[in-house]
């Protein structure tokens, strides 16, 4: 019965060993952390039953678990073995997450972190002036290129979708959360039991010094022939469970064994679980608790990086707008120098100086230069939109792209969540600093219980058995079964400091680094949301006033030109100057209206993205997918 109930005891440990464990948790596991969710979600909670703490108050309740000094001047007991054995790290890191996430959320709030948004939202209800006015908006929708070259009009939609799909990059960044996710599926694969067996023969051949050990032979001889099989496991608790079955089988001519042919059978279970170092739940799962955090965070940057590839694909859209804009513009200029020159030089002969046929000839050529390397510009930034897009559709070089979408701001800048709540939900660089700081704090934990002295509780059972022959069956079956067990303990402790110390200090030191990383980290992304505000304001109205100064000069251009029109008289040279100045400088102020419209859409956008909403701008949430290898990787999805 007692050899049933072992072998049973085996089977539980093998069930489950032949399944592949799942790359990432499932429902009713450790759930992924949440970053600032918690955070922004207590100190809300405690605002509405009228809980207000000052930043000095949330940073005490960080303080909590520092180490500190005692009225004695003793070190606080954070190196006691007791300290170490019995707190519960994963209870400690995510108290101490949540605090140093509602103490930074506070102490923003009382810098008056954020009002720049709400400035945003006054400049985004003042309706910009559109493109009506604007003789090159429609031109830069229209082809341009010779006669058998293709087109493909593409929006602004159109080329971030088209970026999700096929971007490489966006591709390389998706793999990396599926790498780190492997490592959960390591942690667990720590605790998956493993079948081991063990073959051996043996012989030893001695002289007999007595007749009486060999029956008269001069030579003791005894063959032995052992096998051992069962399964081990280790423990969520940090022990290790096995068992093993071992068969003997003796072939001596020792007067001592009687017969000398003989197997014998011993079924054994072990435990051994250690007490202090190494030993309990918590310590035992922390890696695959760091594994799910390591990928939680590696989802972010994920999520960051394809924000920065979406960012710059719609900076390189609207480089295009804008390159297209400056060539039409300067083509523009250009025919108006080449009808300019023409004009002078056939008033030669009635009233142009030769010197004002040389001066409209030499900017006429200059002019036609210019709308040369303007071409080249929107050949330069074609090839860039390309490259991000990575569209097979545009690879081509005798594909030119045109810009459909308008410079018009249409996209909505701001909604009315928008706080600085919502701020630190979203923005992917603050989930990976607190929860990187979470995961320093879990690693403390494991240093602090590595760093304890070694105490481990061993117990064995055993039954044993015996034949006369080599039947393997009759010794494991054997009704005359034997007993045995074993109680004991194995203690071990450094005499000085040893590298476990020094690592748990290490630990330590990496904590309070983290936490300082956390704060640094918010208030740089708080002060891009700013700037990145200001830089939307900035934009929105200096395009009302490039607006302005182009119509000025386009009506001081009018004005020359009537002049000049009517007959250059004794100030020819001075006339055409300022009416060739004049031309150059409403060039200028369109290049700059364009510039401008563009810069205030790309500025937009890198608000969006400074408030980690630019994916949500656009429609796209992170998911796990399988790649054509059928490996997992992850992709921007639609919502």
């Amino acid at each position: 019965m007692a050899k049933r109930i072992l072998f049973g005891l085996t089977a539980i440990l093998s069930l489950g060993a032949c399944a592949e464990t799942p790359l990432f948790p499932g429902r009713g596991e450790t759930p992924l952390p949440r970053g600032f969710s918690p955070s922004v979600a207590e100190e809300k909670a405690a605002n509405r039953d009228g809980v207000n703490l000052t930043s000095e108050q949330a940073r005490a309740r960080v303080d909590e678990f520092r180490v500190t000094r005692d009225s004695a001047k003793e070190q606080w007991p954070v190196d006691t073995i007791g300290y170490k054995s019995f707190r519960n790290p994963g209870h400690r890191a995510v108290y101490l997450r949540r605090a140093l996430g509602r103490y930074a959320l506070i102490q923003a709030k009382e810098k008056g972190t954020g009002v720049s948004l709400q400035k945003v939202r006054q400049v985004a209800r003042t309706s910009a002036p559109g493109t009506a006015g604007e003789w090159w908006a429609s031109s830069i929708h229209k082809t341009d290129l010779s006669k058998g070259e293709r087109n493909r009009s593409i929006s602004l939609p159109d080329i971030v979708n088209s970026t999700v799909k096929n971007s490489h990059q966006i591709a390389a960044f998706g793999d990396l959360p599926a790498i780190r996710g492997t490592a959960i599926q390591e942690a667990r694969g720590r605790f998956v039991p493993e079948f081991f067996a063990e073959i051996s023969r043996s012989r030893e051949n001695d002289r007999a010094s007595s007749p009486a050990i060999a029956a008269g032979a001069a030579r003791s001889i005894t063959d032995e022939d052992e096998v051992e099989f069962g399964v081990r496991s280790r423990l969520i608790t940090g022990g290790e469970i096995s068992v093993s079955q071992r068969f003997t089988s003796t072939n001596t001519n020792r007067t001592s064994y009687i017969p000398g042919e003989q197997t014998d059978s011993r079924t054994t279970i072990a435990l051994v679980q250690p007490l202090l170092r190494g030993g309990g739940v918590i310590h035992n799962d922390a890696p695959r608790r760091i594994a799910n955090m390591d990928t939680t965070i590696a989802v972010e940057e994920f999520r960051r990086q394809s924000e920065s590839h979406l960012l710059e694909t719609e900076r390189a859209y609207w480089n295009l707008y804008v390159a297209r804009a400056v060539f039409v513009q300067k083509s523009h200029l250009a025919g108006h120098g080449q009808r300019l020159s023409n004009q002078v030089r056939n008033r030669v002969d009635i009233d142009a100086d030769p010197i004002l046929v040389s001066r409209a000839a030499s900017l006429a050529a200059q002019w036609r230069a210019d709308s040369v390397r303007a071409k080249a510009a929107v050949d330069n930034a074609e090839f860039r939109l390309a490259a991000l897009v990575n569209d097979p559709r545009m690879g081509p070089g005798n594909v030119e792209l045109l810009p459909s979408s308008a410079p018009n701001g249409a996209l909505r800048v701001l909604g009315t969540e928008d706080t600085i709540e919502e701020i630190f939900k979203n923005r992917p660089e603050l989930q990976q600093a607190i929860l990187q700081y979470e995961a320093a704090l879990l690693r403390e934990g494991v240093a602090a219980n590595e760093s304890l002295p070694e105490l481990d509780l061993v117990l064995e059972a055993s039954a044993s058995g015996g034949t006369n022959g080599r039947s393997l069956s009759g010794a494991f079956s054997d009704s005359d079964n034997g007993y045995g067990h074993l109680v004991g303990l194995k203690f071990s402790v450094p005499l000085g400091f040893d590298e476990r110390d020094a690592r748990y200090k290490r630990r330590r030191i990496e904590t309070v680094q983290q936490e300082r990383q956390v704060l640094s980290v918010i208030s740089t992304i708080l002060a891009e949301v700013d700037v990145s505000a200001n830089e939307y304001i900035v934009a929105t109205q200096d395009l009302v006033a490039q607006r302005r100064a182009q119509q000025a000069a386009q009506r001081d251009l009018n004005t020359l030109r009537n002049r000049w029109n009517e007959g250059v008289s004794g100030e020819g040279i001075a006339l055409l100057s300022a009416l060739l100045s004049s031309y150059q400088q409403v060039q200028s102020t369109e290049q700059a209206v364009a510039t401008a419209r563009a810069t205030r859409e790309i500025a937009a956008a890198n608000l969006a993205r400074a408030r980690g909403v630019l994916l949500k701008r656009w429609g796209f949430k992170t998911d796990i997918r399988k790649d054509v290898r059928n490996q997992p990787t992850y992709k921007l999805a639609r919502k």
